[in-house]
């Protein structure tokens, strides 16, 4: 006999967790969650065919908001430069002068929506979720994923925050607090679904619930924990 379809059904062992039975609104990071990443095939790209160095690939590319000065990808990420200062910082570290083949490299980071996980998030909308994005993005990759072409599924979602849009990242509490604001719901009543640790854990310092994503797989598992109360 074949096995049922795994869903998010109730756990009776969890219904009385208090910091499971509040959630109102679960939040989504973007790259490495909800769309395919291929970073490392655009760094290699840039090192074997545009004679850029590794560890000026790193300086630039740093976003973990941990160090200063901020990289420029930082910057573009928090709104303080826009598309053409940060494809001129890494133009100039190229060796190959080739401004369009430089950007269509940054944007090959960006891939395929996830449609196992856009799954989850129209079953999380059945189930009275307020369902977000939260992203720490550039605006060259935003002008891309906002492409209903490309990216119809994030029409699921009832706002979409863009770090750059709103002037703060994660993991900065600043970014957890406009999204709650935004929401008019308390810290606490936000779930953040990132790949990124440090994004959880600060989260989680900040008073929102996190769940580090792995697969789509993972997240169906650890959703029914934190969501067993309701009748999904």
């Amino acid at each position: 006999m074949l096995n049922p379809p795994v869903s998010l059904r109730p756990n009776m062992t969890a219904l009385h967790n208090p910091l499971r039975s509040n959630t109102k609104a679960v939040v989504f990071d973007v790259g490495g969650v909800l769309i395919d990443l291929h970073a490392e095939g655009a760094r290699r790209e840039l090192i074997e065919k545009y004679g850029f160095v590794s560890q000026s690939f790193a300086r630039l590319t740093r976003s973990s908001f941990e160090s200063h000065p901020r990289s420029i990808t930082e910057l573009a990420m928090i709104g303080c430069v826009g598309t053409s200062e940060y494809l001129d910082a890494f133009l100039h570290e190229c060796g190959v002068k080739d401004l369009e083949a430089l950007r269509l490299n940054r944007l090959s980071v960006v891939g395929q929506e996830r449609a196992n996980v856009f799954a989850i998030v129209e079953e999380l909308k059945r189930a009275g979720l307020i369902c977000c994005v939260l992203s720490n993005t550039i605006p060259l990759h935003w002008d891309k994923l906002r492409s209903a072409t490309e990216y119809p599924s994030f029409a699921l979602f009832e706002h979409l925050f863009a770090s750059h849009l709103i002037k703060c990242a994660k993991p900065e509490k600043e970014s957890f607090l406009f999204v709650a604001r935004t929401l008019n719901i308390h810290m606490s009543e936000c779930l953040l679904v990132d790949d990124t640790p440090l994004n959880v854990d600060r989260a989680k310092a900040a008073g929102w619930q996190a769940l580090l994503f792995r697969d789509a797989a993972q997240l169906r598992r650890d959703l029914n924990d934190f969501l067993c109360y309701r009748n999904i």
